[in-house]
């Protein structure tokens, strides 16, 4: 018998291929979300399977029904994106829906989730079902999902089933586990903390902005003294905040971000 190949047909768009079948030959792809799925300790790729783009091991730990919240288990890259994912959605009883609360498509009345994963897809918009999978399940690449509840807008994991993978679902002894039950419970810990830093630095930004908006008037006041000046701009360059101690490509308050990765759009 002739040794697997990969497959070479690759048309059509990366999430019209999810209904396929999923192969059973693997190559090196992007490294997976998971720690310790890497090729190597000091690779950047892991073994996907080439018709879906899954990782290998987390298709194996799905298989099992192995299904996890513990955010720690991510790439530290990836834990914060987790954490801003999981606070837009309204984390409720296991058997309830848990809607979404984040971004939807004004155009196609759509859920979406702002995220740029090279070598997976090249869409920048994701549907938070299959975000939701990527975060509990594992990383199975554009793999289908569907739910059991039917509602579009749910992104609880215990209504979501990966397709084409062959995912054992128990409800039984997932609804009766004591660790998912305390992972469930520390991943709400964290979101909740994770809400609260991010307030306090919008409220940073905003009395920064207020602090630079008073100083403008300040500086383009034609009434304004010397000393005023000249104390304003000593203060400034004490701060590290003068724009002669700027870099061009620092980012600041004024200026708009140049990658609209973590805005989603509504066109897309």
């Amino acid at each position: 018998m002739a040794e697997a190949q990969p497959s070479k047909k690759r048309g059509g768009h990366a999430y019209g291929r999810r209904i396929l079948q999923l192969s059973n030959t693997a190559e090196e792809g992007e490294l997976c979300l998971y720690t310790g799925h890497s090729l190597g300790r000091f690779s950047t790729h892991s073994m996907r399977y080439d018709s879906h783009q899954a990782c290998t091991r987390c298709v194996a730990s799905a298989r099992e029904g192995r299904m996890s919240f513990d955010i720690d288990r991510l790439l530290k890259k990836h834990r914060k994106r987790a954490l801003k994912f999981w606070s837009q959605v309204d984390l409720g009883a296991p058997d309830d829906c848990w809607d979404w609360n984040g971004c939807i498509n004004k155009r196609t009345k759509q859920p979406q989730f702002s995220w740029r994963r090279h070598g997976i897809a090249s869409s920048t918009q994701h549907h938070p079902q299959r975000v939701a999978m990527w975060f509990t399940w594992g990383d199975l690449g554009y793999t289908g999902v569907k739910t059991t509840c039917g509602n579009k807008y749910c992104c609880n994991p215990f209504h979501l089933i990966p397709q084409n993978v062959g995912v054992f679902v128990d409800h039984d002894s997932y609804l009766e586990s004591f660790e998912i039950a305390c992972e469930l419970h520390t991943l709400k810990q964290q979101i909740a903390e994770y809400v609260l830093e991010e307030a306090l630095k919008e409220q940073e930004k905003l009395d920064a902005t207020d602090e630079l908006n008073a100083r403008e008037d300040l500086m383009l006041n034609p009434d304004t003294g010397f000393g005023e000046r000249f104390q304003a701009v000593v203060t400034d360059m004490l701060a590290g905040r003068h724009v002669a101690q700027m870099n061009s490509d620092q980012e600041g308050l004024h200026r708009a971000p140049t990658d609209n990765d973590e805005n989603p759009t509504e066109e897309f």
